[in-house]
């Protein structure tokens, strides 16, 4: 008789690792808090339009990149559909000129000395840092142990591929992004160059920029809904179990050993159980006596939030194509003591995403506001907050684009409390902050006091994102192969 498998989330992770313990022959229950399968990465609908919650761009969607490997293993890509790769990727207005950011590195620094000849070094030195950054990848091995029907292993010439290029990373991980951008005087391309928060380290957006650079990092076609939809149907498919709606209060412990959960009107057994709801709130909600494994206080101590508040709006007119260039507000944006003098979207203006001549476009403020509308919830003036931020961003886009006035069929506001609320995640926070000097460390995927417990989902792998939430999955049902000596497919 198969040996029974719980999963708890049913995000990237959950999904990821669903599919592979079946593959290996388990009988696998997928269990998920809300109405949909996805978790961070997901997408809304609202009077018509679609909205985008959770990529612009996917690392993995080329084929010569090994993470590519897990999309086609789990259903998420495949030939049939189309990945997108836009010219550019983002852009800026400044001094009456659009500055583009290309994904071709060297169409970039073209356009930028045609702008800017007096940061001609600075943009040689960003050509060369990107460029020593393109043979980096996400390797994808199997875990110590572990029998498996297509072993992958670190092979010589992966290794001597990427060890050029790790004094380089070194090297950025000294530096924060604020410090790499104000080398440059041009004003236009230091805000082009801010694609990640200031305080992150350097490599964090010069490895972006590598990866769009080689070919990588195109939007498939329906982005993230299709995306897991695909994911979910290759499970159901296998034969998986998916429990919806469905509220996990507690993970059951006996003599050292995971042996199910409880749920709000039962309990279920297995022979083992994976934790992919965020880490962070899952070790915090999940079991009645505290994990004390050395990398939870670790991870509880030193984890810096990415936390934003997501702003959706659906237009009945034609906007800029793949981004609203960013532009400088005549009268800032204030909210939750922030000022914002500048803002961009990314558009969408595809089928399926609005009416027909109609554009979606979304932006994200990427502040840590979460006590803020916490506040304001305590208070009972959340949705009016909410709107009062709505009518500043309507108020400025309809100044900017005279085609949107009038035409603004729906805004959607998602706070830190909404991340909460439908993902669990810990204060609403989506990905890990890699600050000057912190070390790019995976945690553990098991409790060293507890057989037949693991733990996957983004956190793990800083700084995180869908291909480490992937990866996770995957190497958590490796660990339940290991256990039950099982061969891993």
């Amino acid at each position: 008789m198969s040996k029974k498998i719980i999963i708890i989330g049913a995000g990237i992770a959950g999904l990821t690792a669903g599919i592979y313990a079946k593959r290996s022959g388990f009988d696998v229950t997928l269990i998920e808090k809300h109405s949909i399968t996805g978790g961070m990465c997901t997408a809304w609908k609202r009077k018509g339009y679609l909205f985008e919650g959770a990529m612009h761009w996917l690392t993995g969607s080329s084929p010569k990149t090994e993470v590519n490997k897990i999309w086609r293993d789990t259903g998420a890509l495949d030939d049939s559909v189309p990945i997108f790769l836009h010219d550019h990727f983002n852009s800026v207005e400044c001094n009456g000129k659009t500055i583009y950011l290309y994904r071709d590195i060297e169409k970039t620094a073209k356009h930028l000395l045609s702008i800017a000849p007096e940061d001609a070094a600075h943009i040689r030195q960003l050509v060369k840092d990107i460029k020593s950054l393109s043979k980096m990848q996400m390797p994808i091995i199997d875990i110590k142990g572990v029998k498996a029907a297509n072993p992958k292993a670190m092979s010589l010439g992966f290794m001597f591929k990427m060890l050029p290029a790790l004094p380089k990373m070194n090297r950025l991980g000294k530096l924060s992004c604020h410090e790499y951008i104000m080398r440059f005087s041009h004003p236009g391309i230091r805000r082009l160059l801010r694609i990640v928060p200031d305080e992150y380290q350097a490599r964090s957006f010069i490895f972006t920029l590598s990866t769009l650079n080689n070919g990588d990092g195109g939007y498939p076609e329906g982005g993230s809904l299709a995306m897991v939809k695909r994911m979910e149907k290759t499970f159901t498919d296998l034969g998986g179990s998916l429990l919806l709606n469905t509220q996990v209060q507690e993970v059951n412990i006996e003599n050292g050993t995971a042996v199910g959960i409880t749920l709000n009107d039962k309990i279920l057994t297995a022979d083992a159980i994976i934790v992919t709801q965020e880490t962070i709130s899952a070790i915090n909600q999940l079991f009645s006596k505290p994990l004390d494994d050395p990398w939870i206080a670790v991870l509880r101590e030193n984890t810096k939030s990415t936390i934003c508040t997501f702003i959706s709006i659906g237009v009945r007119a034609e906007m800029p194509e793949t981004t609203v260039p960013e532009w400088k507000l005549s009268t800032p944006i204030t909210y939750a003591g922030k000022t914002l003098e500048y803002l961009s979207f990314n558009s969408y203006a595809g089928e399926g995403y609005a009416p027909k001549g109609g554009t979606a476009i979304t932006t994200a403020f990427l502040d840590d506001t979460y006590d803020f509308w916490k506040n304001a919830k305590d208070k009972g003036i959340y949705e009016e907050e909410k709107q009062a931020l709505a009518k500043q961003i309507s108020q400025a886009l309809c100044e900017k684009y005279p085609q949107a006035a009038g035409n603004i069929d729906v805004i959607d506001i998602a706070t830190p409390l909404t991340y909460e609320r439908y993902t669990g995640a810990h204060r609403g926070s989506w990905m890990t902050a890699i600050g000057v000097g912190d070390k790019m460390k995976p945690y553990p995927t098991t409790a060293k006091d507890v057989r037949g417990l693991y733990f996957a989902g983004h956190r793990l792998i800083p700084p995180g994102g869908l291909p480490a939430a992937a990866l996770s999955g995957r190497n958590a049902a490796q660990y339940v192969c290991r256990q039950f000596n099982v061969e891993f497919h």
